[in-house]
């Protein structure tokens, strides 16, 4: 669980053209999920094992940080502007970030992560999944991003931005505290994910892609 502290996390595409911000204010300022009785405040971190979600993200087990829309703000590259990234595969094999991120101004997410008069300016692209879902990802290197419901989840729960967890940047993922704290949609999950994700099967562990050499 996030620590109680204000913070702010940093994350983005694989290429950078479109970077993202999550300033989290103190827990006591932090909406409650309404289905928690008062015990889960926004953000939660979750992994999620409903069939729509592991299909459209392509993962075999979508992880989210769940953000309410007015934390977030981003700063996008334009599509007419021809910088790129300079990292190597190697370097985002290792986590390195070694590419500036767009120069433009931080602007709410919620303004651009949406549908709008500005769809065609920027990398990022919209897929309505459903009547009340857009999923949002970058139409140059093909990250997926984010989940929004356009009616919300119900009275009382905010507005919220799910965010695929693994495209916060690693110095925030190496955190303790950005371990999923909960399982969400386990009624529609794979027997054989569920045991992986619970510690019910242990699987060999190779540092790279030798499978000959093995984590001691």
């Amino acid at each position: 669980m996030l620590p109680d502290h204000p913070l702010v996390l940093h994350g983005g595409c694989n290429c950078r053209a479109i970077r993202y911000k999550v300033q989290v204010p103190a827990r006591s300022q932090r909406p409650l999920n309404p289905f928690s009785d008062g015990q889960v405040p926004f953000p939660m971190v979750t992994t999620d094992h409903c069939n729509d979600c592991r299909r459209a993200t392509g993962s075999i087990l979508p992880t989210w940080i769940c953000v309410p829309t007015s934390m977030m703000t981003c700063q996008l590259q334009p599509v007419s502007s021809s910088s790129s990234s300079s990292s190597t595969n190697q370097d985002a094999r290792r986590g390195d970030d070694a590419a500036a991120p767009p120069s433009s101004p931080w602007v709410p997410a919620v303004e651009l992560f949406k549908p709008g008069p500005d769809k065609d300016k920027y990398h990022v692209q919209f897929y309505q999944s459903s009547a009340d879902i857009t999923r949002t990802f970058c139409g140059r290197c093909g990250t997926n991003l984010t989940y929004f419901m356009t009616h919300g989840m119900g009275e009382g729960y905010p507005e919220i931005f799910d965010t695929i967890l693994g495209t916060l940047d690693r110095e925030d993922l190496e955190k303790d505290w950005m371990a999923p704290d909960r399982h969400c949609w386990w009624s529609c999950g794979i027997e054989w994910v569920q045991q992986l994700s619970n510690g019910g099967t242990v699987l060999p562990v190779h540092p790279t892609f030798k499978v000959n050499e093995f984590v001691e």
